[in-house]
């Protein structure tokens, strides 16, 4: 058991914080595939409109490439902290 606890915590802590970086990675790729992409609500029924005209909800900055940051970065930090961890364990195991 305390060797589960010991190795099972920082592995977990890895595995999350990889898992977070994975989902934030992932919707900062799919913000910066959106970027120049803009539309409004289109034309009136049976019409090809796609509404980009001025005036038809088009306007604003977009979608934000760092709106995932914090998740980015969270994940490292978990994972940095589960490897330092897993370090400190490992020494103590061999030492003591």
């Amino acid at each position: 058991m305390d060797v589960a606890l010991r190795f099972g915590l920082p592995v977990l802590l890895i595995l999350i914080g990889v898992a977070l970086w994975l989902w934030g990675r992932r919707e900062q790729d799919a913000a910066r595939a959106q970027i120049g992409q803009k539309g409004g609500f289109g034309g009136p029924p049976g019409t090809l409109d796609i509404g980009t005209e001025i005036g038809f909800g088009v306007e604003g900055p977009g979608p934000n490439p760092a709106a995932a940051r914090p998740k980015i970065v969270g994940g490292l930090v978990l994972v940095a902290v589960g490897v330092l961890l897993l370090i400190i364990m490992t020494i103590m195991q061999l030492v003591g």
